[in-house]
């Protein structure tokens, strides 16, 4: 028991000295960053070529040129920016492509490699080139904050602390015990700490995407109205406890406070 009670003790030491291990760059909030640059853009790589197998390319010709004039521009601009305040290095292994596929859902992803892809169903909320670039910005944030190799970082942190502690308290309590903590730590950890990390990610792609916008030369005040407009006939009492996004009314108050303070830049 005192073993494995030095595991759970080792492992929280372990975690703590690990948050100062990144610094997410325009916010520069320390992050967990456990794994390689190189791991997460092979994993990211397979994960991407596995979803175009099966991804319907848009034929929308207009669509895609727009799409990927904006990301263009976006990615020049942010280029430019980091190399001028020395932040280059940001960029390390990003291999930026803008993809629309043929789909009728409401979404975007950006994988941790940088390779960005539009639903043609977002393009209905979407449809100017300050709306482009309210989403394409957020999802270029996910990639140069490494929000992917956070969560995977965090997760592996949980589980290794979860299993530890989780031997400690078998050993006192029992089998029956020890199952009724890998339950509850499992549903304790999901709720009050991967979401709002989520949230936290959304809300800081957000305002990493407004700054990407006001580098490129994007009016920043369509942020807050394309999730307005994304808002339109849904339900005011949304909440985001269980959720890894924040909810609409929550989101769109943080980008007008964004707004509101931005640092010239």
């Amino acid at each position: 028991m005192k073993k494995s009670f030095k595991i759970v003790v080792a492992s929280v030491v372990l975690a703590f000295v690990m948050v100062s291990c990144g610094v997410v760059s325009f916010t520069g909030r320390k992050q967990i960053l456990l794994f390689s640059d190189s791991e997460i853009m092979a994993l990211s790589d397979q994960s991407y070529a596995e979803f175009m197998q099966s991804a319907s390319v848009s034929t929308n010709a207009a669509a895609t040129k727009r799409l990927k004039e904006v990301g263009a521009k976006m990615v020049s601009a942010l280029e430019s920016y980091l190399e001028s305040h020395s932040q280059k290095s940001v960029l390390n292994g990003l291999k930026w492509e803008f993809v629309l596929v043929n789909s009728a859902e409401v979404n975007a992803f950006c994988m941790p490699s940088g390779k960005i892809v539009f639903y043609e169903g977002i393009l209905k909320y979407a449809d100017t080139p300050d709306y482009i670039a309210v989403v394409m910005g957020h999802e270029m944030a996910h990639a140069i904050a490494k929000h992917g190799n956070e969560r995977m970082s965090q997760q592996s942190l949980l589980d290794l602390v979860g299993s530890a502690a989780s031997e400690v308290i078998g050993a006192k309590k029992g089998a029956v015990a020890q199952n009724l903590f890998n339950i509850g730590f499992g549903i304790g950890s999901q709720a009050g700490l991967l979401l709002p990390y989520s949230r936290q990610h959304e809300y800081e792609a957000d305002k990493i995407g407004m700054y990407i916008m006001d580098i490129a030369g994007y009016d920043v005040n369509a942020a807050p109205a394309f999730w307005k407009k994304m808002t339109e006939g849904k339900s005011s009492s949304q909440s985001d406890f269980f959720s890894t996004h924040p909810s609409d009314a929550k989101r769109i108050a943080a980008l007008e406070e964004a707004i509101r303070t931005k640092p010239a830049l």
